[in-house]
């Protein structure tokens, strides 16, 4: 097993030196060159933030070695499946999940051909700590009065990223989008900033500080790391450097705080997120791949 991990270990850290691969615990199954840690979780659906997922998850996380990898991982995810189709406690709506690193991409096919497709993807942005810059024209920090028309902007945000299949939007979502607002204003650190036209708010972007990021810190290997936590333009005034302008300011916040990697989820098949990130520095770190339980019959 240790021979596994270590040939695991460092394959990624030949295809991305910043992807983290941390120890799997205990409560692990084997197959012939992988080993997992299957595990599963439930969310409250009345709890006070927003769910981007199955509110059951079932993940496994994986290490893959030897000269066919995809095969590796396939034998692996089989046995893992076919151990949760007999569960009496699977339902329609709970999901399966492997987070992948992007670049390392020979294994992938072995999710593929078992139904999984992409959802969503970590990306980073690294880039050298400079002075802060003044905001953008336009560009102003948020504050407690803004909470109504933030969480407008946030319930938008999340109608969004539904129509891509993986995101529910629940009775509770509006509650949950606005208690996850009121805690991040309450915080003080002013890492959350709008965007006005004509004086009308068009667009926010809230960011992580280091010090509320450390959920998602183990995942890249550098330190500080900061985690943009929500991003939302109006349809209106999208194509004309608001997001961009958002993105800009907040980098520059973070920079002049010494804070160079900055992390953000989207969506794989969002057509907005993929290409915007990516024209703001950001480059695919770990992609997370799901499906839908599939009752056996």
């Amino acid at each position: 097993m240790s021979d596994v991990i270590n040939c695991h270990r460092d394959r990624v850290r030949a295809a991305d030196p910043l992807v983290a691969v941390a120890e799997l615990g205990e409560d692990l199954i084997e197959t012939a060159n992988a080993v997992g840690a299957p595990s599963v979780a439930t969310a409250d659906p009345d709890a006070r933030s927003v769910h981007w997922g199955p509110l059951t998850t079932y993940t496994l996380r994986a290490r893959v070695a030897g000269d066919d990898p995809a095969d590796a991982l396939g034998h692996l995810l089989d046995r893992w499946t076919s151990s949760l189709d007999p569960d009496p406690a699977l339902e329609p709506g709970a999901g399966l999940v492997v987070s992948w690193p992007s670049r390392d991409t020979a294994p992938v096919a072995a999710l593929v051909r078992r139904g999984f497709a992409p959802r969503s993807v970590l990306a980073v942005r690294v880039s050298p700590a400079s002075a802060g810059e003044p905001p953008a024209a336009g560009v102003r920090r948020a504050v407690a009065d803004d909470l109504d028309a933030m969480c407008r902007l946030y319930l938008e945000l999340v109608a969004y990223e539904a129509q891509f299949g993986w995101v529910p939007v629940l009775p509770s979502t509006p509650a949950a989008a606005r208690a996850e607002l009121e805690e991040k204003l309450a915080r003080g650190d002013g890492w959350c900033w709008l965007a006005e036209s004509d004086g009308e708010v068009v667009g926010m972007l809230a960011v992580h500080h280091p010090d509320h990021a450390g959920w998602i810190a183990p995942a890249v290997e550098a330190s500080p790391v900061a985690y943009v936590g929500s991003m939302y333009a109006r349809p209106g005034s999208r194509g004309r450097g608001i997001g961009a302008a958002l993105a800009g300011h907040a980098h520059a916040e973070a920079a002049a705080a010494g804070v160079e990697t900055v992390l953000v989820h989207y969506a794989a098949p969002n057509p907005l997120s993929v290409p915007f990130w990516s024209r703001q520095g950001y480059r695919p770190l770990v992609t997370t791949w799901g499906r839908w339980v599939r009752r056996p019959g």
